[in-house]
Parts: C-alpha cells; sequence; structure tokens
C-alpha cells in the first residue's frame, strides 16, 4: 500500500484500501462525493444529507464500511468538530493536553477501521468485538504514525488522550486503547515499526503476541476509574478492586507524569496504592 498524504481539509480524495479504495470526504463537499459513488454503493448509505449529518453528530469523523468488489467504504470528516485540547479533573485539579494534527489522526483512525476490516479472515479473525475494532484501529494509527513521521510523539499523544477521555466519562472506555498502544511503544522501536511497508505486515507481527484485555477485566478497569475519579463519588473505597490498581497504575502512570510532572504523579500514584 502506498502512503498518500491527504489533506481533506478542501478537497475530497481517494485513498488505497488493501486491494480496494475509501472516499475521503469533508462534510462541507458531501454532495459532490455522494455524485461519485456508484448506484450499488450508495444503497448502502444514509438516504439523505440530514441523516448523514445526524450520524456524524459531534465527531470529527465517521466510517461507513460498503459491500463492493472496488470501493472499501467512505470517510466523513468534519474537521470544525475536532478538539485542540483534552481535559480530566483529578482531585478536583483540571489538567489540560493539547492535542497535535488531531484532524490527521482521526483520519488515520478511521482509515484504519476500513484497513483492518479487510484483514478480517486472514491476519485477523473473523469475528471481532467493538473493543477490538477500536483498538486495532489505533493500532493502525501508530504504524501510519511512525511510517509518516518517524516518531512516536503523535502516538503518545493518542495514548494520553485515550487515558484522559476514560477518566472522564465511562462512554469512552470503548476506545481505551492505551493497555494494547503502550504494548506497542514499549516494545517496538518506531524504525522497527516503519520498516513494515504494509500494514498488514505490522499487524502480522503483533497481533499474535498481542496480550488482549478480556471483556471481565476491561469491565473492572472502568468500574475502577469510575470509583476513583468519577465527579459523583461521594465516599472513598480504599480497598475497592485492589488488586486492579496496580496495573490501571501502570498504564496511567506516562499519563500522569507528563500532566502532573514525574514526582507528583509517584505520589498520588502511591498514595491510591497504583504504584
Amino acid at each position: 500500500m502506498s502512503l498518500v498524504a491527504l489533506v481533506f481539509a478542501s478537497s475530497l480524495s481517494w485513498t488505497p484500501i488493501a486491494d480496494k479504495q475509501a472516499l475521503i470526504c469533508p462534510l462541507s463537499e458531501l454532495g459532490a462525493c455522494l455524485a461519485l459513488l456508484p448506484k450499488q454503493v450508495l444503497a448502502q448509505l444514509p438516504a439523505t444529507l440530514d441523516q448523514f449529518r445526524r450520524d456524524l453528530g459531534q465527531r470529527g469523523a465517521m466510517v461507513m464500511p460498503v459491500d463492493d468488489n472496488k470501493i472499501a467504504g467512505l470517510v466523513l470528516v468534519n474537521e470544525l468538530q475536532s478538539p485542540q485540547v483534552q481535559l480530566a479533573s483529578v482531585d478536583l485539579v483540571t489538567y489540560q493536553l493539547p492535542l497535535l494534527e488531531q484532524p490527521q489522526l482521526t483520519l488515520w483512525h478511521e482509515l484504519g477501521h476500513l484497513e483492518n476490516l479487510a484483514l478480517q479472515g486472514t491476519v485477523l479473525p473473523t469475528q471481532l468485538s467493538a473493543y477490538q475494532h477500536e483498538w486495532l484501529a489505533d493500532i493502525y494509527l501508530v504504524w501510519r504514525i511512525a511510517r509518516e513521521r518517524g516518531d512516536f510523539t503523535l502516538a503518545w499523544q493518542q495514548y494520553h488522550r485515550r487515558n484522559l477521555d476514560a477518566l472522564t466519562s465511562p462512554q469512552y472506555l470503548s476506545h481505551w486503547s492505551s493497555p494494547m498502544l503502550i504494548q506497542v511503544l514499549r516494545h517496538y522501536k518506531v524504525a522497527h515499526v516503519a520498516s513494515f511497508a504494509d500494514y498488514r505486515d505490522f499487524l502480522a507481527d503483533f497481533y499474535p503476541k498481542a496480550e488482549q484485555l478480556a471483556p471481565r477485566l476491561l469491565g473492572e478497569y472502568s468500574s475502577l476509574m469510575q470509583r476513583t475519579f468519577g465527579a459523583s463519588v461521594l465516599q472513598p473505597l480504599p480497598e475497592y478492586l485492589f488488586w486492579r490498581k496496580a496495573e490501571l497504575g501502570h498504564y496511567l502512570q506516562p499519563t500522569f507524569v507528563l500532566l502532573m510532572g514525574e514526582e507528583k504523579a509517584h505520589n498520588w500514584l502511591v498514595q491510591n496504592s497504583m504504584l
């Protein structure tokens, strides 16, 4: 697969997905995008422009896979909804993470969904959970960053963003890819990831040895985060899921060090039995 620099703010574009093509469509050019698609593809998409907009909602992008011999899907993007900063509150202190190149990262994540769909039944299992689809899209994102940027700076940004999202609301746990991303960021050099010219080859190297989170474990992490960081928590329960605290702290530590500084992050994690 060739890597194409995509500038999608002002015009639509096509990009390769395995042996097919995906159409990148800015929301402002939705009508023009749809005019390029054959009838059998249009029949699988929302019937009206308003329905597209409702489905996109407040998101920066969404992917719509289709069943077609030549077209993998449509990625609808709205840069106006791309956040420039991520906020999170810890012990009534609000921290913020500036988000660089977020429209590009959002696009690569959505393309990752299509790339992984193309690999189901070969490199990937035929059946994947919703959570697996999300973290695999972020694995593609890391590979793409390594190939096109040559370092992991933006990959770490995605890692921190996923952590802060999960701390903010349980609805974001479905996208909490940090436990999977850290396995790439800690175990691979960026040059090693970038050496895989095809995403398929990188995934074939990483996926078989990846340590995945079982649904029950993910649920326990979710409960622990809600109990520790949720705004509605009135009574502290220090022994609540204590056997998961150190593991959760392992995933949170890089983000807390970035936001708080090493000493304060260390003290917080120790005081909360996460280190």
